[in-house]
């Protein structure tokens, strides 16, 4: 083992404060836009009341490796896809080009328009020595010549007083850790007991061991390797799951769909895990080693449940059961939307709102969305397919430290639902042609017998309203008067207690007949 890292940037006497807003803004999608060379991408701003999703134009998208930071207020500072660092004012941050640049991203991921992989392999942490400066924790993927790729874990370092307070990347692409090779995803911290200092823990592969980092105000220092219980493979571990601190900081939770769930106490003063616990979501004799399953693990506000998916499932531990094994419901199964890609049931974040947000694998125009997660069993609303983006999302959100671990309280209830409105189940709507130059036939469910039909331009809102007031099996409609560029045409039933419309994507392209 090397003798413990020590880095030291720009000690000034000043401690940062809480950060009890940190995590308000989410920037996300990666489309090219048919019109320029930037990408259609989207902020969910929780700043905002109710809060906002809003259509962002973006340098590049991201598809895997996400992170943001905001300030005190929860106005956004930057954020990263893993290729680049932007500003608040989604530019190119000075010296922000660049990031992780190897063989791997030249070969296998040569356009940072759609970032770089690693749906949990990216962090942002304040430092507690100086009060503009910022860590950004970033997975690198070496790659020889044969094509062999492993992980190492690096990090650059953000200055906030430079560029007239925009930022600036004064340090990139330092090596951290490549003594073994850490799990790809798994990527989490969580404040020390003093409210200052981080935890970074990050399992490693193909061993048992937890890899531990404090970070004070004096630099990055490297704390001696901690026993996992458990052996973690790069075959099924590695990029299948997630961890997350609980909200108080002081329990750990690691969870993919082929090593299970696995609980540790951690204690936020000296950094250290105990009590291990396995937790069998699946009967083991279940589990379905050659087929690829993606998945990750959440924590409800007031630290009860744990919610753990994987592609086809979703779970709810119950943690105040005596023997938390009788504390396993299964909640939902993946109800087969197709949007316009498959949308399983992966990457959860829990939210400002108190809500957790699962974004499908694949791209797609939906989040599905826990409603009530401190509500036991199937009480806690989970809606598949509930959010409607304005722009496809690349199958992640942004990785953050669990904030507002001291506060009393770990979220804020009054955040009102994304555009103040209620939550619906999102079905399939058939259209066509699609990419159309104008007219438009809509195939009608039959369980559709009058409602509201609404189109949405992704950039403006909605931009036509109409009321279809008998059953039809079909509707024609010209939108050859709008611009060209992509829309969401979808349909309300006017009795509609199951909280279903149907939507479909269509792309209006004057170069088509």
């Amino acid at each position: 083992m090397k003798l413990p890292l020590s880095i030291i940037f720009f000690i000034l006497p000043i401690l940062s404060t809480a950060q009890i807003k940190g995590d308000y803004n989410w920037i996300g999608g990666y489309q090219q836009n048919l019109d320029h060379d930037l990408r259609d991408g989207f902020i969910i701003d929780f700043n905002e009341n109710p809060k906002q999703i809003k259509y962002q134009r973006l340098i590049y998208g991201s598809t895997g490796a996400s992170t943001s930071i905001s300030d005190d207020n929860g106005d956004l500072l930057f954020y990263s896809n893993g290729r680049a660092v932007f500003n608040a004012e989604h530019q190119l941050m000075p010296n922000g080009d660049s990031l992780n640049w190897g063989l791997f991203a030249q070969w296998a991921w040569p356009d940072p328009g759609y970032g770089y992989p690693g749906s949990q392999d990216m962090i942002i942490l304040k430092d507690p020595g100086y009060n503009d400066g910022y860590y950004l924790f970033h997975k690198y993927i070496e790659m020889n010549m044969q094509g062999q790729t492993y992980e190492e874990l690096w990090m650059s370092y953000i200055d906030m007083q430079l560029d007239n307070g925009g930022g600036d990347v004064v340090f990139k692409n330092g090596v951290l850790y490549n003594d073994q090779v850490p799990l790809w995803y798994y990527l989490t911290a969580v404040r020390h007991q003093n409210g200052r200092d981080w935890w970074i823990v990050q399992p490693i592969e193909e061993d048992s061991v937890f890899l531990t980092f404090l970070i004070d105000e004096t630099g990055i220092h490297r704390q001696e390797y901690q026993s996992t219980g458990y052996y973690f493979t790069r075959f099924r571990s590695s990029a299948s799951g997630t961890a997350r601190f609980c909200p108080y900081g002081t329990r750990y939770a690691i969870y993919n769909y082929y090593d299970q769930l696995h609980l540790y106490d951690f204690d936020r003063e000296t950094g250290r895990l105990s009590n291990h616990q396995i937790v069998e979501i699946y009967d083991p004799g279940s589990i379905q080693w050659n087929l690829s399953f993606f998945g990750s693990v959440e924590w409800s506000p007031n630290g009860r449940f744990i919610y753990t998916s994987s592609s086809q499932d979703l779970f709810q531990v119950d943690t105040w059961e005596e023997n938390i094994q009788d504390g396993v419901r299964h909640i939902d199964t993946y109800n087969g939307t197709i949007d316009p890609f498959p949308t399983p049931l992966f990457l959860m974040v829990q939210a400002p709102d108190c809500k957790i947000y699962m974004t499908p694998k694949n791209a797609s125009y939906s989040l599905h969305v826990i409603n009530k997660p401190d509500k036991l069993g199937k009480d806690c609303d989970f809606v598949q397919n509930a959010i409607i983006l304005p722009n496809a999302n690349g199958g992640t959100f942004p990785n953050f430290p669990r904030f507002r671990v001291d506060e009393e309280e770990k979220c804020d209830p009054t955040i009102s639902s994304v555009f103040g409105q209620a939550v619906y189940y999102r079905r399939d709507l058939k259209a066509f042609p699609n990419p159309t130059s104008g007219p438009l036939t809509l195939e009608i469910p039959e369980d559709f017998t009058k409602g509201t039909l609404e189109i949405i331009d992704i950039r403006a809102g909605t931009v036509h309203r109409q009321k279809l007031d008998h059953p039809q099996e079909q509707f024609s409609l010209d939108i050859g008067h709008l611009p060209a560029g992509v829309y969401h045409i979808e349909l309300y039933p006017e009795e509609n207690e199951e909280r279903v419309f149907y939507g479909v994507q269509v792309v209006l392209s004057f170069g088509f007949d």
